[in-house]
């Protein structure tokens, strides 16, 4: 038989074998294959029955290759789904992601913002102009029903004045009425932060219902020299709002106890008349203050003890009045770096002493380095003289260096030491 019709054979069995089942194929193959014997019966030749054996493997061979292929494609778009799959996971997660991302952010400018705030009214020393900041942003920022201040008064905590703030209104005095005195009582009781919202019954949210109803209030005292000096409170806020209230509120709360302070340090004249910065005695009282505040409030704080130095041989060189120039000069330069919360006082008489309130050791070893380049790169003009000099610093941190003032300037004293053996002009 032709060659070329052996080939045609094949060309049909293997597309029939491919498209079709295997019994399909193999009755084709056994049709064929008696074709061949019945064509070729007179003359069967080692090449028919090749060209039989051959036929009869071909259905098997295709139907494997079938299945091999369908398992392959199978096993492709499994895998093909799956990358598709972990694909769309994939975007999902990174869309989330940037919308949290862009949360974030936008929480963050809004928090940053309150913060700015408070170097506003860091400029202000009358409670006026501090509280006229803070109802302006408290009107414009957030959305409330009312919003009041109560001022207490020593020694029997009695109310002395009350501000009441409302949108749309500016800030004026009011007569305390009931639920300011009952409000004043319970936070005397509790010496804390209360919040209340529809989901929290607390044991002191009924006596407070039986007077006003309110659906959210936050109330915070104000506390100074660990007495309550005030309340604030504001009455049906978000409750989405609830933590940036508190953080303006906190800086509110800062600046009112220093303008507190303030007055009772021109009561009681308790600056350094040379510096212009606190006494030693003063700083101390100041300095243990901030310690309870740090411990209730579990907060960081630091502490700098600064020295300036070769101090005697300039005073020695250019006389004592030469040097209480360069003493004012170097307290003008630590009020201009450091903030207006920080408390720096004259310890000793060379000695500067800082403490720097909420701030870690980090923190701190900036704020050093910024205060030691300023005074290194100033040139301070006394009377006919032009003189530079450096200062040396040692940094303790609350707790970790300790929980008292004893240990406190105990431990920046003995990192001060450190400073001038390796050198001076430098911070340990």
């Amino acid at each position: 038989m032709n060659p070329f019709v052996y080939f045609i054979f094949y060309a049909i069995l293997l597309i029939l074998s491919y498209r079709v089942e295997l019994r399909w194929s193999l009755l084709c193959s056994i049709l064929i294959s008696m074709y061949v014997l019945i064509a070729q019966f007179k003359r069967v030749s080692y090449e028919t029955i090749l060209f039989i054996i051959f036929f009869s493997v071909i259905p098997f061979i295709s139907e494997k290759f079938k299945r091999n292929f369908n398992a392959y494609k199978s096993r492709m778009r499994n895998e093909l789904e799956s990358a598709r799959m972990s694909y769309d996971n994939l975007m999902g997660a990174d869309k989330k992601q940037l919308e949290s991302n862009l949360e974030i952010e936008r929480k963050t400018q809004q928090v940053s913002s309150l913060y700015e705030i408070s170097k506003e009214m860091s400029e202000c020393l009358a409670f006026e102009d501090i509280f006229d900041i803070f109802s302006s942003v408290l009107k414009k920022s957030f959305r409330f029903r009312l919003a009041r201040l109560v001022l207490l008064k020593e020694p029997n905590d009695q109310i002395d004045s009350v501000y009441e703030i409302e949108l749309g209104r500016a800030y004026a005095k009011a007569a305390p009425d009931n639920f300011d005195r009952e409000l004043v009582d319970v936070i005397l009781q509790e010496r804390k932060e209360i919040l209340i919202s529809p989901m929290e019954d607390s044991r002191f949210s009924r006596r407070l219902f039986i007077i006003k109803d309110f659906d959210t209030l936050i109330a915070i005292p104000l506390i100074s020299e660990e007495k309550i000096s005030g309340i604030l409170y504001i009455e049906n806020i978000s409750r989405v709002y609830f933590e940036n209230f508190l953080i303006l509120a906190g800086q509110f709360a800062i600046q009112l106890q220093k303008v507190i302070l303030y007055k009772k340090v021109q009561e009681m004249a308790i600056t350094d008349s040379l510096t212009e910065v606190s006494t030693r005695r003063y700083f101390l009282e100041r300095f243990r203050e901030e310690i309870r505040r740090s411990m209730r409030r579990k907060s960081t704080m630091s502490f700098l003890m600064i020295d300036l130095d070769y101090f005697k041989e300039k005073n020695d060189k250019f006389g004592h009045l030469v040097g209480d120039v360069i003493l004012k000069e170097i307290a003008l330069v630590l009020k201009s770096t450091l903030r207006e919360i920080d408390i720096i006082g004259r310890y000793g008489g060379e000695e500067f002493a800082v403490v720097l309130a909420g701030i870690a050791r980090e923190g701190a070893l900036l704020a050093a380095e910024r205060i030691r380049s300023s005074v290194e790169h100033s040139v301070f003009k006394a009377y006919d003289e032009k003189v530079s000099v450096t200062i040396s610093i040692g940094i303790s941190a609350f707790p970790e260096d300790g929980v008292d003032e004893h240990t406190l300037i105990e431990s920046a004293d003995k990192a001060l030491y450190r400073a001038k053996e390796k050198g001076r002009n430098r911070i340990e």
